[in-house]
């Protein structure tokens, strides 16, 4: 019965909303009727800072805490001093057409030292540890029942509710749990009636921390492993606090903090435990001073974000009213959820975790993926309306270009900065240590167009005037790093994204000219030259990116109909591989957009395939919006909702163990999207691709009118719906009502007074 049970939440809690209210509770709340048995059942919770996820437990509660500089490793250079030497001899043999030889070079000579992700140095990030309170004194059993478990997106508070006997009568235990965004603080309401409150509280954590713990304060404190002996590493410091007790009710206020941002700007002593405990100590302090605030405080905070978007859509009554609320309104608005408790106020961009990690070691390390992962990550923020979110990943580019720099000198010879596949806390931009899929140097690139395009949304020119060292920078890179190749420049050496093809019979990664990077190429020198139009500056070499750019390779067509992946037609290994890099110009990019180029990517969808893994689905749901084809891009939506119940690869603290499969992609009893295992980007470009379906805005006429597409793809499932405060790029933001298929109202709020045309389904 369980497994029937445990994902009910999704197929039922949504038969209640209703565009007759404009009460977004009505269908924005996860509910749960059973203890949390793995952490994918817990309920996520987050203020930027930190996460906890409690899981509901009956004589013993489990919050998994994080903190988001709980980094390992530290700063390094993993340089390679001989690779210049054998770029022009692997760059020769690309030339001639031996892909197997120039890739065998490259194993040998051209990765970054120290075995990049695997090094102690390049780090992982970590969970905090567990908070554990114990309420076994209160039961002398487990009997329990009307239980309820719940996570409110209305208000980014959760709640866990039931009945027990105590002295043969009915007695009732609520708890109320929620992540200050106001305030910094994890705060643990407890409340009984009918019995007497009793319990007992600590941390738990297996990293040889130090704890401390009476009736009312628990404390823990460690460093993580720098990676090299003799270093320190990053030092933490947890506090939790009993604020407010009596017999019948309990408030704990937990807060942490590391000194990582203290090693990056280079403070002399790094901080100190005794720093670090001043600064907790502080926090609590005031969030005691304001104990009985604090939940109005944070619901106020929160919702300054949150309430942003209202949006609904489903299958319509007779009148055209929603009779039921499709389960895409949900996920869209846990996608922003999920970006507003990982982003404000933090200091790093949400990783492959969020800020959420059951693990010591987090599976990829939990690391910044610059070959879609971290991109995808913040898709949805600009339409989402949380553009002044973008702080994080912003200092985080900016922060990666010196190592960047590096790079491009040590292994290029080049000027500018490059950024590969693997990023990290410390700025890790080299080359991986294999080459068959640590070789894409367009990392840079890519996630600088993100910077891009938060201007492009928000047309802030002193952003713009920020952030144009950094684009100029990664577009100098690859601008350097062109080659020649039949008429053309290419890049080279590099990869289509961790998909190889057969040469003479033998599995290939390493090439000249795979298409993304051209597609990037294009996308980034565009930016750089309007960008220097805009900020009056750098005339001659806009000119010269816009005459580089004109050398670029046109996309082919292969004969069977599909977009080629790389220059040369190459036998795929395999046809439904989970990347379609190549359709990076379709999205998030804008070079696909001719009719031949979309019936090409319709193409390369079709043999890629409905299914993959997690982020691979959302992916998908973007494209075929983009095609505006809402059908398609729906039934990826549902593939993406296909229920699972795994847990990580290792065994966790609940004992589940999982081996990696394809098999295990859709998603969790707590809506987190499974890889598998979890990986956030697929909640995250889920939410955007659902967006897109609704909203678009990246075409752009010659005569410079941006053209705004209202329901481009919305399928035939969203019979009737609204959805209020998207944005669409230059500054504008749309509500739209439609009902049986035909928009009722449409307000477009123009205050840049951008030149628009306006594009109805």
């Amino acid at each position: 019965m369980r497994k029937i049970l445990w994902f009910l939440p999704l197929t039922l809690l949504l038969s209640c909303g209703s565009n007759k209210t404009d009460k977004q509770s009505d269908y924005l709340d996860i509910n749960l009727n059973y203890p949390a048995s793995m952490w994918e059942e817990t309920l996520p919770l987050g203020n930027g800072s930190l996460g906890a996820m409690p899981d509901g437990g009956i004589t013993k509660e489990t919050i998994v805490l994080n903190e988001e500089t709980m980094w390992s490793g530290s700063e390094w250079d993993p340089s390679n001093r001989d690779a210049l030497k054998y770029l022009p001899e692997i760059r020769k043999k690309l030339l001639k057409g031996d892909n197997l030889a120039a890739e065998q070079l490259m194993k040998e000579h051209f990765t970054c030292t120290g075995n990049g992700g695997e090094n102690p140095r390049y780090g992982c990030y970590q969970t905090l540890g567990r908070f554990e309170i114990d309420f076994s004194q209160m039961f002398s059993d487990t009997a329990y029942y009307d239980y309820s478990r719940k996570l409110s997106l209305n208000n980014a508070v959760a709640n866990t509710a039931f009945a027990f006997n105590y002295n043969g009568k009915r007695a009732t235990f609520k708890r109320t749990y929620f992540t200050s965004i106001a305030d910094g603080v994890i705060v643990v309401k407890l409340e009984t009636k009918g019995a007497p409150l009793k319990f007992s509280f600590d941390f738990k954590r297996s990293g040889g921390e130090v704890f401390y713990h009476d009736d009312n304060i628990a404390t823990m404190s460690g460093m993580l492993d720098s990676g090299e002996p003799g270093k320190d590493g990053v030092k933490f410091f947890a506090k939790a606090k009993v604020a407010k007790r009596s017999d019948n009710e309990a408030v704990i206020l937990i807060y942490a903090r590391t000194n990582y941002r203290q090693i990056i700007n280079n403070v002399a002593d790094n901080g100190d435990y005794e720093m670090l405990r001043g600064y907790v100590d502080n926090v609590l302090t005031e969030a005691t001073k304001n104990i009985d605030n604090l939940e109005a405080h944070h619901i106020r905070e929160y919702q300054k974000y949150f309430n942003r978007v209202d949006v609904a859509m489903g299958k319509a009554d007779s009148n055209g009213e929603i009779a039921n609320v499709d389960s895409a309104a949900l996920y869209l608005q846990f996608g922003r959820y999920l970006f507003i408790c990982s982003s404000v106020n933090a200091d790093l961009p949400p990783n492959l975790q969020g800020i959420w990690a059951d693990a010591l070691h987090t599976a990829w390390n939990g690391d910044y993926h610059l070959n879609i992962n971290v991109q995808m990550n913040h898709w949805l923020m600009e339409t989402g309306n949380l553009s002044d979110l973008s702080e994080p990943i912003t200092r985080y580019v900016e922060e990666l270009v010196p190592s960047g720099e590096i790079t491009a000198k040590t292994f290029y010879g080049t000027g500018g900065w490059a950024g590969h596949v693997l990023a990290n806390a410390w700025h890790f931009t080299a080359p991986a240590e294999n080459p068959t899929w640590g070789a894409t140097f367009t990392g840079g690139a890519w996630i600088s167009l993100q910077l891009w395009e938060h201007f492009l949304f928000t047309k802030d020119t002193a952003y713009l005037q920020r952030v144009y060292p950094v684009i100029k920078g990664a577009a100098e890179f690859l601008r350097q790093n062109l080659l020649e190749y039949n008429g053309y420049l290419v890049t080279g050496p590099s990869t289509s994204p961790e998909n190889a093809f057969r040469f003479n019979g033998k599995r290939c990664c390493v090439c000249a000219g795979p298409v993304m990077d051209t597609q990037i190429c294009m996308e980034i020198f565009s930016a750089v030259s309007q960008a220097a139009e805009i900020l009056n500056t750098d005339a001659d070499y806009a000119e010269t990116l816009k005459t580089t750019a004109a050398k670029l390779p046109p996309m082919k067509i292969s004969p069977n109909g599909y977009l080629q992946e790389w220059m040369e037609d190459y036998e795929e290994i395999e046809p439904t591989h989970r990347h379609v890099s190549h359709l990076f110009g379709l999205y998030p990019g804008t070079t696909i957009n001719t009719p031949e180029l979309y019936a090409a990517a319709k193409e390369t969808l079709k043999r890629r395939g409905d299914y993959g893994t997690g982020w691979s689905m959302a992916w998908k749901i973007c494209f075929w919006a983009r095609l505006g084809d809402g059908n398609h891009a729906y039934r990826l939506f549902r593939n993406l909702l296909k229920p699972v119940r795994t847990a990580t690869c290792a065994p966790d603290q609940w004992g589940n163990t999982i081996s990696y499969s394809g098999d295990g992609a859709g998603t969790f009893a707590n809506l987190f999207c499974s890889h598998p295992p979890f990986q956030i980007d697929g909640n995250f470009g889920g939410s955007a691709g659902i967006m897109e379906m609704l909203l678009q805005s990246h075409e752009v006429k010659p005569d410079g009118t941006r053209i705004i597409r209202i329901l481009p793809a919305i399928p035939d499932e969203w019979k009737s719906g609204h959805f209020r405060g998207l944005k669409a790029r230059g500054g504008i933001t749309v509500d739209c009502e439609w009902k049986n298929g035909k928009i009722t109202n449409l307000n477009i709020d123009n205050p840049l007074n951008e030149k628009i045309e306006v594009v109805k389904r």
